[in-house]
């Protein structure tokens, strides 16, 4: 999986990326003919759309993710003080040129969306329709700041020395991670996608990069501010949001104070429901939004791609499977089960 490096007002930047396409699950460069499904990652988790790329109904289209600074694979300066929604979505609109990405069609979750929704209202050329599953794009709530905080106390305390790690105070981090993504019901894909992201939150936020997970998590989400009407009003494309009624930090009434906000300022925008759902929605509940996925880029671009007629597997397939991942076998969540943490020797 390739990278592409840039340089913007606020640091230089090796950005990891991933692009799949109808051919190949891992290509170098999308097919120039076909939309582009550009994904805006959640909070920690650059593999949060395996359940999109794996999928021969979206696959029809070029699907492409990038790591976010502080995540994945991607490498870069430290985040400067103050580094927020505006100077993320800078970052990632000079990864975009840099692949010299047409219009697109935007995908956000969680951390993803107010970055995607910056530059939708700052760029609206260059998007041609937004899909945001669990929206953080209003003022976060005192509650949910009050958890981020708890999980940054936790973590941070885990890493007391350069070379000493506290297994018990990351497994609590851990636990307060799994409870607001997954509302602490850890299918077994859910529990690989944990696995195979534990060792990067610790490279990149481990004693050395305690600043860089603050900035990034703490004050990023917390100090984040609701887009005000005149914005949201510069908005030029069609969105729809997906909400998971199982979501813990979340409510239903969130997701739809933003959708008045979108509809008060002009924003032609609706409401996707998922009963039961954590807040990581497209994970394990896929079979049902990616048909609401699909359907949404096919309405809103004048090209009909033809099916995908070969097989196709997700660009992290093998990484998964190595994590514990097995498809094979019953995904179906265990309330019972205890929490586990795989830790990289």
């Amino acid at each position: 999986m390739p990278f592409v490096q840039v340089k913007t007002n606020t640091g230089k930047i090796k950005y990891h990326y991933t692009i799949s396409t109808p051919e190949l699950d891992s290509a170098e460069k999308i097919n120039p003919d076909l939309p582009v499904v550009l994904c805006f990652h959640s909070l920690a988790f650059p593999h949060v759309f395996h359940s999109q790329f794996a999928d021969p109904m979206l696959r029809k289209f070029n699907l492409v993710v990038f790591n976010f600074r502080t995540h994945g694979e991607t490498e870069a300066d430290d985040l400067p003080e103050g580094y927020g929604m505006k100077e993320a979505a800078e970052d990632a609109l000079a990864f975009m040129d840099a692949l010299h990405l047409p219009a697109c069609h935007f995908l956000a979750i969680d951390y993803g969306s107010p970055i995607a929704l910056q530059i939708a209202i700052a760029h609206p050329d260059r998007v041609l329709s937004f899909f945001i599953i669990s929206q953080i794009c209003l003022k976060e709530p005192p509650d949910v700041c009050e958890g981020h905080r708890q999980v940054y106390e936790s973590w941070t305390s885990a890493f007391p020395a350069p070379d000493q790690f506290d297994i018990e105070l990351g497994m609590e981090g851990g636990y307060g991670f799994s409870q607001f993504m997954f509302s602490n019901k850890m299918t077994n894909l859910a529990q690989a996608l944990f696995n195979a992201t534990f060792p990067l939150c610790q490279k990149h936020w481990g004693y050395y990069g305690k600043k860089n997970f603050r900035i990034a998590t703490l004050d990023f989400l917390c100090n984040r501010q609701a887009q005000s009407k005149a914005a949201l009003s510069r908005l030029r494309c069609p969105i729809k949001l997906v909400y998971g009624t199982d979501d813990v930090a979340y409510t239903q009434d969130y997701s739809e104070e933003f959708l008045q906000d979108l509809e008060d300022a002009g924003v032609e925008a609706s409401l996707f429901v998922v009963p039961g759902a954590p807040h990581f929605v497209g994970v394990d509940y896929a079979s049902q939004v990616n048909p609401v996925l699909h359907d949404f880029i096919m309405q809103n671009d004048d090209r009909k791609p033809p099916p995908v007629s070969g097989h196709v597997l997700s660009p992290w397939d093998a990484l998964l499977r190595q994590n514990g991942w097995a498809p094979d076998g019953s995904n179906d969540s265990d309330e019972d089960d205890d929490f586990v943490i795989t830790y990289p020797h």
